[in-house]
């Protein structure tokens, strides 16, 4: 038997021996990350950069800082920010900028390294992009007046916003000297949007399109189904329902003396499907008399469906 006990050791210190393996964090304390672009010191009438770096063995993660003017004399901090990856692209208007990066694991960090940027004051705006702020990509809203908002070009004279329904076809094209404009779709649907600034004698790129939805849908209305209609329960059951829409995000629940539900004892807001009498609250007494419920579903952007089928029941002690 000793031959074969020998062996187990064997095995389990071998196993061992791979999961430390495994959990070994490189060091990466004494590397140095490779920049690729933008070159150090560079001078460009672009203002869409694309920070781009050789990906370091042993990095989890990288942290980019860019300020205005320099780390030496901190103006404005534009980024700070932790990426996965090996490129990050981000809109800057004219001005003097440096920036770093290091890399990052469980067990420490590289030093940074640290480059300068000039984003020229050029009023050609051939090569220039505009930085939107809102609607954010692939925003879901109920809210029909939707607010679009960008940064400022120093050059630009007016921007040309276009809007597109969901097959690309474009339902608004206008000009603005604002860096904002709004617009109101009482039908809902799927859309995209771009913008681009104009002076007089350039143009700039739109944007890359963004996405967003108006949901004006309510949901289904759900329906109950315990207890049954007219049942003498006890507190400690469970009043359940079935929602019949994906997307409800909840249900309110409401109890009443009445049927017409004018005089609400209780109410819910309830994630699942189903609720204990006795977590109602207030609390509901045993009576003499029926209790009415129903529920209402609510979805992800506050769309709110009818009132369920109402059911009744009594308390018993």
């Amino acid at each position: 038997m000793k031959p074969l006990k020998h062996f187990s050791i064997l095995i389990i210190c071998l196993v061992i021996l791979s999961c430390t393996k495994d959990f070994i964090v490189k060091d990466i304390k004494n590397e140095v990350v490779s920049i690729l672009a933008p070159g150090n010191n560079l001078v460009t009438s672009s203002n869409s950069i694309t920070f781009w770096w050789e990906e370091l063995e042993g990095a989890e993660n990288y942290n980019i800082q860019i300020v205005k003017p320099s780390f030496a004399s901190v103006l404005q901090l534009i980024v700070d920010t932790n990426i996965t990856g090996d490129k990050f692209n981000y809109t800057l208007n004219p001005g003097v900028y440096q920036w770093r990066i290091k890399a990052k694991n469980a067990g420490g960090s590289t030093a940074y390294t640290t480059y300068n940027l000039t984003i020229d004051t050029t009023s050609n705006l051939s090569n220039q992009l505009v930085s939107t702020i809102a609607p954010i990509n692939n925003l879901l809203t109920s809210n029909t007046s939707v607010s679009f908002s960008w940064n400022n070009l120093s050059a630009a004279s007016q921007y040309q916003i276009q809007i597109l329904n969901s097959v690309s076809t474009i339902i608004k094209d206008t000009t603005t000297t604002n860096s904002n404009y709004f617009w109101s779709n009482t039908s809902g649907g799927a859309f995209t949007w771009k913008v681009r600034a104009l002076n007089g004698f350039s143009i700039s790129q739109y944007n890359t399109p963004l996405s967003f939805t108006i949901d004006i849908t309510p949901p289904i209305a759900s329906v109950l189904s315990s207890p049954t209609h007219g049942s003498f329960v006890k507190d400690t059951i469970d009043l359940k329902w079935t929602r019949s829409t994906m997307d409800t995000k909840y249900d309110s629940l409401y109890v009443s003396i009445d049927s017409s539900f004018n005089s609400i004892i209780s109410s819910a807001r309830v994630y699942s499907t189903k609720l204990k009498i006795n977590a109602l609250s207030p609390n509901i007494p045993v009576s003499a008399n029926y209790y009415w419920w129903r529920v209402r579903s609510i979805d992800s952007v506050g769309n709110k469906s009818g009132f369920s089928n109402q059911l009744k029941f009594k308390l018993i002690p």
